[in-house]
């Protein structure tokens, strides 16, 4: 089997080589595509040792299954060039989300969306970990949502990473202090994450009506405000749901434990986002409160971005796909 990586030098890239050795898929030959800046360079890791093509028109020939983690114009141009070459695709990006009859799959949550398709989308990072969460509690009756999510510096790219690294290096030039520009400019709590459409920005956008097309909720009874933070690696989300019967935490408790990809905290213990980097193929999820009677559900949840929230979840799409 050969498997193309288009954005392998990427954060999500990386992440999906240094995984695939332990899949199911240890065995495939793999064709490493980047932008031209790359092409040649040499990439060593656990995959192994590749040359880095260029991606480009006709570099999908003989190719049994490609994963794009490209921004959405790349995946645009080159998914159907890859069909059309005969690969079955898994793309990370925004561009077919949304486009009717493209299944929109977080592994262990709607597989069976899967069906015949040849191409399936990896939803977005921030919808993968609030996805799992939900998804048991729908047994409730979820008739309304309001959800903060904390979303780490690597949701943005490499460039973001390097940005928070030399801000942060500034910053400890001089004597620390609490009012230092530098280190203010590397810290910043940002409330406002990709373009601003009407009143929502479009990483609000994107959770609202991803998970109203994985859970089949209603997207209008989804509310999200989605902050950018000075953390590296995890993001976290608030959730807040209303529920159409009383319900209470035992019951709650039990539904969560019945998703395995969860690691459901004991009362007292917290979810941090440090629980991200120990935890890199699960959702953690704590803070579990009922309050108004039993008609509203509070939780607070954390995931890695890259492993479970990107290229795991490509992995598992993958391996369903092709085996």
């Amino acid at each position: 089997m050969k498997i193309a990586i288009a954005g392998a030098t990427g954060l999500t890239g990386e992440v999906l080589l240094s995984i695939l050795p332990k899949s199911r898929l240890s065995d495939a030959e793999l064709v490493l595509l980047a932008s031209s800046s790359s092409a040649g360079k040499v990439l060593e890791n656990e995959a192994g040792t590749h040359q880095i093509q260029e991606l480009r028109d006709g570099c999908f020939e003989d190719v049994d299954l490609a994963f794009f983690a490209v921004g959405d114009a790349l995946s645009a141009e080159f998914v159907p060039q890859a069909l059309e070459a005969g690969a079955k695709v898994v793309d990370k990006s925004n561009a077919f989300r949304l486009e009717e009859g493209v299944p929109l799959v977080v592994a262990g949550v709607n597989d069976d969306d899967i069906g015949s398709a040849r191409l399936v989308a990896n939803p977005n990072c921030t919808t993968i970990g609030f996805a799992h969460a939900v998804a048991p509690l729908r047994q409730f009756g979820i008739e309304e949502v309001v959800a903060a999510s904390y979303q780490s510096l690597s949701g943005a790219g490499r460039e973001s990473v390097n940005h928070f690294w030399a801000e942060a290096g500034k910053a400890l030039q001089g004597e620390p202090s609490a009012y230092s520009e530098s280190a203010a400019a590397a810290l910043q709590v940002i409330p406002a994450i990709d373009q601003l459409i009407g009143d929502e920005h479009k990483e609000e956008t994107k959770l609202r009506l991803e998970s109203a097309k994985i859970l089949g909720l209603d997207a209008e009874r989804i509310y999200n405000t989605a902050v950018r933070v000075p953390v590296l690696v995890g993001h976290c989300i608030a959730i807040h749901l209303r529920v159409s019967g009383p319900v209470d935490e035992s019951r709650v408790r039990a539904a969560l434990a019945g998703n395995p990809t969860l690691l459901v905290l004991q009362t007292g213990e917290t979810p941090t986002s440090f629980h991200a980097i120990q935890y890199p193929n699960r959702v953690i999820v704590g803070r579990i409160r009922v309050r108004d009677g039993g008609g509203c559900i509070e939780l607070f949840t954390v995931s890695d971005n890259l492993h479970i929230g990107a290229a795991l979840n490509g992995l598992l799409i993958a391996e369903q796909l092709v085996l």
